[in-house]
């Protein structure tokens, strides 16, 4: 019988997916990624096309000799790392650290979404070539990443006297938190007011002759529109009723479980992450990191039974519904995220708690997205008043079938509102109405909130900068750096936060911006799908990076020249009569001996 050996990133999917082969099988794990850019060194030879040097993780070393000694007794090995490009790049890594062992073996690339026997299976059964253009995409940015960090990091701990980093996507996730600070601070409060009029049995809103709501009455408007009021007519001009439909959001992806865990129980996206990961390895879930929303068909159709069995074949569409991303930059490579059985309701109590939560939460989202639309019954009426330019108008809501609703309903942020619904009474064009009572509000304009991680996180989506894989991490890097921290469930820059974006966007003025980064990933998915060069990608970014790292290594230089500049004082130095001189060094001017290092006599230079 021909040897195969599987392999892995997790160790935690070993036994699970021997278990689906049987014999004839060895499953191992990398343990993710087995070679990579040293830590201490740029190893990007820029001089030389940007040709990066690869090194062996010297916390990998075991497990690649396991790996090795494995290959020598197959006939076959198949490289399943996870379906994404960061997977396709560890495949592309695996074969190239035991190449001499794959010398003259078959060897296959085959990805699955869920760790299923059937998945798994699948797969083996549609073997493929490793994909360079996804591995020469993910090399394209993490030669740009390695630049930007590795580059401009020192500098920048010099310039500002501190241990920093830079980050070409962490910055402007930084930015993206310090600009909404900046708001805040510029957000000046107005006064407005509302007026309702209340009818019997319901309540109409006034809208001002340039058919603007009364958000925009200052207190003398609204002074002047209760005179005129006061002896006013209210006759229906126009109601009207009709039937709307509410479609249920698409299954999970990533970004979407983030903000809806955060909502519902307050985890942070990188515990978020950390639970949907487990879930996933232990085959309970489909893969966790995707912009994708679609499906395959047999989960819809498992759904479809289940809706049926569970809340009748009213809940039921009549086809199965298709769903597209809104989002930036989406690759849509993998479904979304979903249960691997519907059927599997529940998780059981051998599951921490954590984990029972974020499952039945992507449990009933998926479901939900199977089901048939809400309905509801919209009235409006359009009310006008005698002798005053402005009218009065009402809407209300019923709900007719409750649909998805059954199943689930997105959780509320912190002060959002849900949508409240007022039954209109049948009302007829031309009707005469008595006015029971006015509702006039006072209220202020608010300022924009901070971000909470889950909003942040959905900025970052909508505005295509970074990949369904980072958000949790550049958000989690933001506090662990202290540039930003949680204060009521939001997050408030430091001062060194801001302090480092100001420096930023000074000496970058083109490198951190939104449309730089969100461009940058479309040409990184470009050469994903063979349509540009991952060089090329690579030189023009250069070309737009080098001219602002030159100008901050001048500075560099420049506070160097004058550290190394002495200005006589006529003094002379207390321990070796040596002259005393005055310099400049990393915490202002000072005084110390001419003499130095040999003499290292030093005093503050206050006068």
């Amino acid at each position: 019988m021909a040897s195969r050996v599987l392999i892995v990133e997790s160790p935690a999917k070993k036994v699970k997916i021997a278990g689906f082969l049987g014999a004839g099988w060895q499953v191992l794990a990398s343990l993710g990624h087995v070679r990579d850019l040293r830590p201490d060194e740029l190893d990007v030879d820029i001089e030389n096309g940007f040709k990066p040097s690869y090194h062996l993780i010297k916390e990998r070393s075991n497990a690649v000799k396991a790996i090795q000694r494995a290959i020598e007794q197959a006939d076959e090995v198949y490289l399943a790392s996870d379906p994404d490009r960061e997977g396709e790049a560890i495949a592309w890594h695996l074969s190239e650290a035991c190449r001499k062992q794959l010398k003259g073996k078959r060897v296959f690339r085959i990805t699955f979404n869920a760790i299923t026997a059937e998945a798994v299976r699948a797969a083996v059964a549609q073997p493929r070539a490793i994909d360079l253009q996804l591995v020469r995409a993910q090399e394209a940015r993490r030669i740009i990443d390695r630049l930007v960090g590795y580059l401009v990091s020192p500098l920048v701990s010099r310039l500002l006297d501190g241990r920093l980093t830079a980050g070409r996507v962490q910055s402007v996730c930084l930015r993206l938190v310090v600009e909404r600070e900046r708001d805040i601070q510029r957000f000046v409060a107005t006064p407005y007011f509302t007026l309702d009029a209340r009818f019997e049995g319901f309540l109409a809103r006034y809208w001002t002759a340039a058919a603007t709501p009364a958000e925009n009455l200052s207190r003398l408007e609204l002074d002047q529109a209760l005179a005129a009021l006061a002896t006013a007519v209210f006759q229906v001009e126009r109601a009207s009723t009709t039937e709307k439909m509410r479609r249920p959001h698409p299954p999970f992806t990533t970004s979407a479980l983030q903000q809806a865990a955060s909502k519902a129980f307050a985890f942070a996206p990188e515990r978020t992450m950390e639970i949907a990961q487990k879930l996933y390895e232990n085959g309970w879930i489909t893969y966790m990191r995707t912009d994708g929303v679609g499906v395959v068909a047999e989960a819809a159709v498992e759904a479809r039974q289940l809706i049926a069995e569970r809340y009748g074949q009213a809940y039921v569409p009549d086809q199965i519904p298709v769903y597209v991303t809104s989002v930036a930059n989406a690759q849509e490579a993998h479904e979304g995220i979903r249960p691997t059985h519907a059927v599997q309701t529940t998780l059981p109590d051998t599951v921490d708690e954590d984990g029972r939560q974020l499952y039945e939460l992507i449990w009933r989202r998926f479901v939900a997205s199977q089901a048939v639309e809400a309905r509801y019954q919209y009235t409006q009426a359009r009310i006008l008043v005698s002798g005053v330019p402005g009218e009065f108008r009402a809407q209300g809501r019923q709900l007719l079938h409750d649909g998805f609703l059954a199943i689930y309903e997105e959780p509320l942020d912190e002060g959002e509102m849900s949508e409240t619904d007022q039954l209109l009474p049948p009302l007829q064009n031309g009707q005469v109405l008595t006015r029971l009572a006015w509702l006039a509000a006072d209220h202020m304009t608010q300022a924009p909130g901070r971000y909470t991680e889950a909003s942040l996180v959905q900025k970052l989506e909508r505005e295509g900068i970074g990949r369904p894989s980072t958000f949790a991490g550049m958000v989690a890097l933001l506090k662990q750096r202290h540039y930003a921290e949680i204060k009521q469930r939001r997050l408030q820059p430091t001062e060194l936060g801001v302090g480092l974006w100001e420096f930023l966007d000074r000496a970058f003025p083109t490198v951190f911006t939104y449309s730089f980064t969100s461009d940058l990933e479309t040409q990184l998915d470009r050469v994903a799908a063979g349509q540009l060069d991952g060089q090329r990608v690579i030189e023009t970014f250069w070309k737009s990076f080098e001219p602002s790292l030159r100008a901050l290594s001048g500075q560099i230089d420049e506070r160097r020249a004058a550290r190394q500049r002495a200005i006589q004082t006529g003094q002379f130095c207390p321990v070796c009569q040596k002259p005393l001189v005055r310099r400049e060094g990393r915490q202002g001017p000072f005084i110390g001996c001419s003499d130095y290092p040999t003499c290292r006599y030093t005093r503050s230079d206050v006068a």
